[in-house]
């Protein structure tokens, strides 16, 4: 007997595949003048082909006797409300020849019969809703006393009982008769019912408690079994079968008498609704009957997915809902070697989505060095077409150095209040970092390659940068090296780079890397994207356009003049001041920059990479790159 357990965490779409069996009317069925059907051809039916096929030679799983089935477990013993109707619509959307229980179907445990009758009428208005036929099975919720079994035998007759389909021998047992026991009663007709089933291929036993457990912690607790279980197993013996129980509100499968037995889970019962491991889940079992016995799946409440939840317009509305409910945090940039002492963390929601926005979240990943947060939790709920801000004070017993500080996130779960919600968590980096200034120029800048209208250089390759390719072939700074600066002025990010490199080369180069987006759609994608650029000055006399590439075939235009010098060169490049404005407006906040300086000692060789800023994956993500603020005119506001 071969049989196969899979659990399905995420979505499950099991559909028998059934010949067709369409038989045309007789004539006489068909009025005059109306054409008469022709039956249509049964099974599978492929095109002739010779040599290779687009199919696999895996048979079609189209057995006539293969038929499927669902299995509901305890909706009571502290319900959560809405599960079971869940279900319900679940075994709607999964067609199933029809629905077995195992018990609990109302909650009980009382002596009011108005009560109890609420209950099943509640009940019997969420089997109304289902679409296939379904079967009770009575539990200790369920039969609780004898005006409660009163009331079962007046709305459903037997507290057992059996039926047959496809072959297939379906017995439904009554634990509570009484109290954790097969009567004896039960007992005979159970022996006279197996023994005209004789025949049936397989045979199902479903009840509520797992009496089989039940029994044997009785036995070994030297305690009188009077669960009468051990002749049930004896008249069972032999035969293929197949048990299912709930009762425990904890899923496991157990080997008894030859044969498979389940104990379900919760299909809306009390449960801490621990996971997997710990057989607490909500679920419907799924039973495809097979030559060899049943094949069982759990099907996940959450994993089961009507196919009209996502269509095209609801994923349009989705996507427009993530373009639309923004979130960021402003970086905390620091000077020249500052630790983080303390500081603010602001984050702003801006929601020009149709629906109100809520935003919870946490700021973390800072170290724990006497940290204090305030607020912990962050909270915040913006109507469409208006934005709401909160501030994060940080605070640290003492300095924090910058390098200790990469790891913080806000971690955001964002959800729109409608029914049903959109929902996203997002990660977003909080950026503490060092602040490079982006001043602006004291007087006209000439595009000629001469330093003198330029005050010292600013910023330089570090004594130990990060080297790519080839370490062994930089032999320091000496060897290749590169200092720079920006300004600005009406029109233009100006750009200049001073290079000293004893051996210049046919391939040598610098490239100028510039992110030039919002501080939040840097910091929330990282990858080179459309604002992204990148330029390369090739170490010849050159002067002219330059194209600068960014993503999905985006251009933009600087002007250039790299000039050779007696141990190296120069570059000045005059950039459009509008790839940060057309991005951030025109009172933008800061830009991000590297360089990749590509250095060849001996012809054929492959060149060396020297990093200011960056990380080895400079040319595919701004990670590392330094922060340029926007210094604006002396006495202006920003």
């Amino acid at each position: 007997m071969r049989k196969q357990i899979i659990t399905l965490f995420w979505c499950v779409s099991l559909v028998a595949a059934c010949a067709l069996d369409v038989t045309a009317h007789p004539p006489e069925d068909h009025e005059p003048g109306h054409a008469q059907r022709t039956e249509l051809p049964k099974g599978l039916v492929l095109p002739a082909t010779t040599g290779p096929h687009p199919w696999s030679d895996k048979p079609v799983l189209s057995d006539p006797n293969r038929f499927q089935i669902a299995i509901m477990t305890d909706r009571t013993g502290g319900h959560r409300p809405g599960v079971w109707m869940k279900a319900v619509e679940s075994v709607n959307l999964l067609r199933p020849d029809f629905v077995m229980s195992v018990g609990d179907l109302i909650e009980g445990y009382t002596e009011d019969p108005e009560q109890v009758e609420r209950e099943w009428q509640e009940f019997l208005g969420f089997i109304d809703q289902m679409e296939m036929k379904f079967f009770f099975v009575g539990g200790n919720h369920d039969l609780t006393n004898p005006m409660m079994h009163e009331k079962w035998r007046k709305h459903f007759g037997p507290e057992w009982y059996s039926f047959d389909y496809n072959g297939v021998h379906f017995i439904c047992l009554c634990s509570e008769d009484p109290n954790f026991r097969i009567g004896d009663t039960q007992m005979n007709w159970l022996k006279a019912d197996l023994e005209k089933s004789a025949t049936a291929r397989w045979t199902l036993v479903f009840l509520h408690k797992p009496l089989w457990f039940i029994s044997e912690r009785y036995r070994s607790f030297g305690m009188q079994d009077s669960t009468n279980w051990p002749e049930v197993e004896k008249l069972l013996h032999g035969r293929r079968h197949t048990v299912f129980a709930g009762h425990t509100h904890h899923y496991a499968q157990f080997h008894r008498n030859g044969a498979t037995y389940y104990q379900l889970a919760t299909t809306g019962g009390g449960s801490q609704l621990r996971g997997i491991p710990y057989g607490e889940f909500d679920h419907i079992m799924w039973l495809t009957m097979e030559k060899e016995g049943p094949y069982v799946a759990n099907l996940l409440l959450d994993g089961i997915v009507p196919g009209d939840r996502v269509t095209e317009e609801t994923l349009a509305r989705f996507r427009t809902f993530l373009a639309k409910a923004k979130l960021e945090v402003a970086p905390i940039l620091l000077g020249q070697g500052e630790g983080l002492s303390e500081g603010q963390i602001d984050i702003r929601l801006i929601n020009e989505f149709d629906a109100p926005v809520r935003v919870s979240g946490r700021i973390e990943g800072l170290p724990l060095r006497g940290l204090t947060v305030d607020p912990v939790s962050l909270d915040l709920e913006a109507a469409p077409q208006a934005s709401e801000s909160l501030s994060v004070a940080v605070q640290f017993s003492q300095p924090v150095p910058i390098a200790d500080l990469g790891n913080t996130l806000f971690r955001a779960h964002v959800e729109t209040l409608e029914k049903p919600p959109l929902v996203a968590d997002i990660v977003i980096p909080v950026v503490i970092d060092r602040r490079f200034d982006c001043p602006r120029a004291t007087g006209e800048v000439v595009l000629d390659g001469n330093a003198r209208d330029w005050k010292e250089l600013a910023h330089q390759t570090e004594k130990a940068p990060l080297v790519v390719g080839p370490a062994h072939a930089w032999q320091g700074k000496g060897d290749a090296h590169v200092a720079f600066d920006f300004s600005q002025d009406e029109k233009s990010l100006n750009f200049f780079a001073r290079v000293s490199d004893d051996k210049i080369l046919e391939g040598d180069q610098l490239i100028l890397f510039l992110d030039t987006r919002p501080i939040s759609a840097r910091s929330r994608q990282t990858e080179f994207v459309p604002g992204f650029y990148r330029v390369s000055f090739p170490a010849v006399e050159f002067r002219g356009p330059l194209t600068m590439q960014s993503a999905a075939g985006v251009k933009a235009t600087c002007e250039a003049v790299v000039a050779r010098q007696n141990e190296g060169y120069t570059i000045e490049a005059s950039i459009p001041r509008s790839i940060l404005t057309d991005q951030q407006g025109k009172d933008w906040h800061s830009f991000q920059a590297a360089l990749l300086l590509e250095d060849t000692d001996e012809p054929g060789d492959p060149p060396v990479g020297i990093l200011w800023r960056g990380t080895r994956r400079i040319r595919n993500n701004n990670l590392g790159y330094g922060h340029f603020v926007n210094q604006p005119p002396s006495g202006s506001a920003r």
